[in-house]
């Protein structure tokens, strides 16, 4: 009798760790995170559609916009507008952007960290991809990304 009790209250507290596990690794449900993701999904709509002006529209339009990627950083953006202008000269080629979050958490009012597995294919050939941490901000009415690395 006291074997069945032992194994039930292991059972049960082994049910809890469980659930206190993977409770974890659930997305905050904010009104500020539930903003940004609908704002990412604005962005890789635009980027998907081939209109790299929209897309960029979700990035802060300021100097002080910050770029990091294996090849350094790139401050302003006119600077990173100008980069993507130049890799994706040919729209047809920009391919479908898909991404996988993997932590997203608002740091205060007026801001939220989001950071998510991303690739972009075209016809079925992964063209890049990596992991991205992205500060999103609300500057005005907006949010905008501030701040990105891209890996």
């Amino acid at each position: 009798m006291v074997i069945i009790i032992m194994r039930k209250l292991y059972f049960t507290l082994m049910l809890m760790a469980a659930a206190t596990i993977l409770s974890s690794f659930t997305m905050p449900k904010g009104d500020a995170v539930q903003e940004v993701k609908k704002a990412l999904e604005g962005q890789i709509d635009a980027w998907n559609k081939g209109d790299l002006e929209t897309a960029m529209a979700f990035y802060w339009n300021s100097p002080e916009m910050l770029w990091i990627s294996k090849n350094g950083t790139e401050k302003g953006y006119q600077q990173v507008y100008d980069m993507f202008l130049q890799d994706f000269t040919d729209r047809s080629q920009m391919g479908v952007y898909t991404y996988e979050p993997l932590h997203i958490e608002q740091v205060s009012d007026k801001a939220v960290y989001f950071v998510f597995k991303w690739k972009i294919e075209l016809d079925g050939k992964r063209l890049m991809g990596g992991v991205s941490s992205q500060v999103w901000k609300k500057i005005g009415n907006r949010w905008v990304v501030t701040s990105e690395h891209a890996s």
